[in-house]
């Protein structure tokens, strides 16, 4: 999927792992 330029190291994180937990 594609990523915001705005997106923050942080909201990357939570990005990531919300994406793991719908991957379960």
């Amino acid at each position: 999927f594609m990523i915001p330029h705005w997106y923050t190291p942080a909201d990357m994180l939570l990005l990531m792992t919300a994406h793991q937990l719908l991957l379960k």
